[in-house]
């Protein structure tokens, strides 16, 4: 269960967005407190999984650019979407 909690956590997060698109907006606070909630918890995780793997892959300079440009792009897209919804 242990392995699984990650892609469960992935799987809350888009089924939450989903569920926000319905023309039902009953729940909606609700639904934005799961997103939120699971989406950052599941950013970390992954990236802290990716950089523990890096010690076992057999193309260490490969993977190391890999997940370094996944975190660059990461933390850039999270800038730029804290940064699109401040007040200016």
């Amino acid at each position: 269960m242990k392995h699984h909690v990650e892609g469960m956590l992935w799987i809350i997060s888009f089924l939450s967005l989903i569920v926000a698109a319905m023309p039902t907006k009953a729940y909606l606070l609700v639904v934005a407190v799961v997103w939120v909630g699971s989406t950052v918890i599941v950013i970390p995780l992954h990236f802290y999984r990716a950089w523990h793997r890096w010690a076992d892959v057999p193309n260490k300079q490969q993977y190391a650019a890999w997940v370094g440009f996944e975190t660059i792009a990461t933390i850039v897209l999270i800038g730029f979407f804290i940064y699109s919804m401040s007040p200016r």
